[in-house]
């Protein structure tokens, strides 16, 4: 008896030292700690005095404050954001994971105002901030995949927040994956680059993701061109690339998706190359003899990105040495690998398309011959009709591509081009005009080469240079590629580092190219240049009424 009496004495005071904290009254619990006091024989005086003596009425008197600052002409919503700010940064700076989950386990579930408040955007990005910083706390947890059921996986942008729980990982990869799709190739790179964060954070979001995007593709695969499907693939070969370049092993992984190890000999040679991230003949000798033999492994194998990229760097980079003895074996690689089609029914494959595999040999053998012995503009300008017929394949424009860019930036190079407007470039415009996918990559060399400062140059020569680089960036602009572009120069503008005559002469340049309807993306990064006095103080008459044309536009349409 003595000892129940002496735990409800205990009981007692534990809900006296509750009743007694600052503003009690306004807790949840109080009703539930009221009660048990009551069950283990509490009186009711004390409950009283010590919760009148305890409210000092915080929250009511923020609420007087806020009336009052409403009531002196101060916005509500600036008061609300006021009030709301103040109180996340107490939150952020007070939170206890422990006391959370005690409040949570509790419940026994999410208690009320947890719903309400995952409503408001203020807050769940304070839920994300806080589950970033206690990434074990289970009622943070648990809010995180309350948040993704609700609808808002879109907002949860912190890797390490996504990657804490399967469900929500999925929903969040799977909205990645949408808006890539959904919003094309002006905001590929940035959207791609989201993917890989998400995807590249540890081994076993990299795992789950490859495994998801090559089941995608296999399920799907005979009809990739009809369904899409070949973006899974292409998704997942750009995470292999960005998580090599992060120096992760996983060429065992990237082969073991793609099957290589079915074909233990191909597997050999692939995973040696691949992991030392470098050619070797031996395993070269061994792939070709695979690959010309009558029954060759499936060429999807050596559609390596990484491999192919070794191979395309070992024909076409200025400083490479081919050994001519293996050199037609690397060539049959890359053209096996480009140009070799299969046709399958189920797992069974039918026939080996071969048609195209001279050809391919022939060009990129041509390509490489005219590459490496042309160096300067004036040698190239009797080659390059012949080598426009070889860009025509992807491989060779990619290779093509390659060498201008480790061409141009050789700080040799303008020794032997004095000219301004070097030829090499003019193959930008003829790579542009023939492969659209590779206009991003052209668009990147072009920026760097943009950005670059060519010590070597006379002032005039390079301006006229990086004039040069603007035409093929409006060459471009004319083929599609267009808000990336005007989002670049916007930014040269606004940086303040760009001579204003290229700005100007970009301007006039693409006002001359388009005419309306014009979208409202284009007006917003467009109309700042526009605008800017010292292009307009230097126009002549004629751009004048070009200039005023396009304003005129954007103030009658309300784009301004």
């Amino acid at each position: 008896m003595e000892e129940d009496d002496s735990e409800s004495q205990r009981i007692q005071n534990e809900c006296k030292d509750l009743f007694a904290s600052t503003d009690y009254i306004m807790e949840p619990a109080i009703f539930d700690t009221i009660k048990t006091y009551f069950m283990h024989g509490g009186e009711p005086s004390p409950v009283v005095d010590l919760l009148s003596e305890s409210y000092t009425a915080v929250a009511q008197t923020v609420n007087l404050l806020a009336d009052w600052l409403i009531s002196l002409g101060t916005p509500v919503q600036e008061v609300q954001q006021m009030v709301e700010n103040h109180l996340k940064n107490l939150i952020m700076k007070n939170f206890d994971p422990k006391k959370a989950d005690t409040i949570f386990t509790m419940e026994g579930g999410a208690p009320n105002w947890l719903t309400e408040i995952i409503e408001h955007s203020i807050w769940r990005k304070m839920l994300f901030k806080l589950a970033e910083q206690h990434p074990n706390c289970l009622m943070l947890n648990f809010t995180i995949k309350l948040i993704s059921d609700s609808g808002y996986e879109k907002e949860i942008n912190s890797v390490a927040v996504a990657s804490q729980q399967v469900e929500v990982y999925s929903k969040v990869l799977k909205s990645s994956l949408v808006t890539f799709v959904k919003e094309g190739i002006e905001l590929q790179d940035k959207n791609l680059q989201d993917i890989i964060a998400l995807t590249c954070r540890g081994e076993h979001t990299y795992l789950y993701s490859q495994m998801l995007l090559n089941s995608i593709f296999n399920r799907n695969k005979l009809l990739c061109n009809e369904n899409g499907c070949f973006i899974a693939k292409r998704i997942s070969q750009e995470i292999d690339l960005a998580a090599k370049e992060k120096n992760y092993n996983i060429t065992p992984y990237s082969l073991a998706l793609n099957d290589t190890p079915k074909y233990p000999r191909v597997m050999s040679g692939l995973d040696s190359m691949l992991t030392k991230n470098s050619l070797n003949t031996s395993d070269i000798t061994n792939l070709y003899k695979l690959y010309s033999s009558d029954d060759p492994p499936p060429v999807h194998l050596i559609r390596n990105s990484r491999f192919l990229d070794m191979l395309i760097s070992y024909f076409f980079e200025p400083s490479a040495k081919l050994n001519p003895e293996h050199k037609d074996k690397y060539l049959y690689l890359l053209a096996y690998a480009s140009s070799v089609c299969e046709i399958y029914n189920g797992e069974e494959r039918l026939s080996i398309i071969k048609n195209n595999l001279d050809e391919t040999k022939i060009l990129i053998q041509t390509a490489y011959t005219i590459c490496h012995e042309n160096k300067a503009s004036s040698d190239l300008l009797g080659d390059l009709n012949e080598l426009f017929k070889c860009l025509v394949l992807p491989v060779v424009a990619i290779g093509v591509l390659k060498w201008v860019e480790l061409i141009i930036i050789d700080p040799s190079y303008f020794k032997l081009n004095t000219d301004g407007s070097p030829i090499h470039l003019i193959l930008l415009d003829e790579i542009a005009q023939l492969h659209p996918l590779l206009h991003s990559r052209i668009f990147t060399l072009l920026n760097r080469l943009f950005l670059e400062n060519f010590a070597d140059l006379d002032n005039l020569v390079q301006i006229q240079f990086k004039k040069t680089i603007i035409d093929r960036m409006i060459f471009l602009m004319g083929k599609g590629y267009v808000v990336p572009i005007l989002a670049f120069l916007n930014k040269c503008w606004k940086d303040q580092d760009t001579d204003i005559s290229l700005i100007r002469h970009f301007v006039m340049e693409v006002l001359e190219m388009i005419g309306p309807p014009y979208s409202q993306k284009l007006v917003s990064l467009f109309l700042p240049l526009i605008n800017n006095e010292y292009i307009n103080t230097f126009l002549k008459a004629d751009e004048r009424k070009i200039v005023q044309e396009f304003l005129t536009y954007c103030k009658e349409n309300s784009l301004s």
